[in-house]
């Protein structure tokens, strides 16, 4: 089944140009009929269903200073 990209968009309670603008830049599955973009439900469950995004090193805190000397007065003992 081919969805449109309001259906889509009421589906994930985005705007249409939200959905719009992710086809545009290839980020979701769809391809245009004519002028019309359409997304194939199929290729829309195998994308969600594709590997997972791997971890932000940027988000991920480094330990303090403090809970690093912590850990290695424990190793010494």
């Amino acid at each position: 089944m081919n969805l449109t990209p309001a259906q889509l968009a009421a589906e994930y309670q985005v705007s249409t140009g939200t959905i719009l603008r992710r086809l545009r830049a290839g980020e979701i599955p769809g391809f245009m009929v004519g002028r019309f973009w359409r997304i194939d439900s199929d290729e829309l469950d195998a994308w969600k269903a594709g590997p997972a995004r791997p971890a932000d090193p940027s988000r991920i805190e480094p330990r303090s200073a403090r809970s690093t000397a912590a850990l290695g007065r424990k190793r010494a003992s």
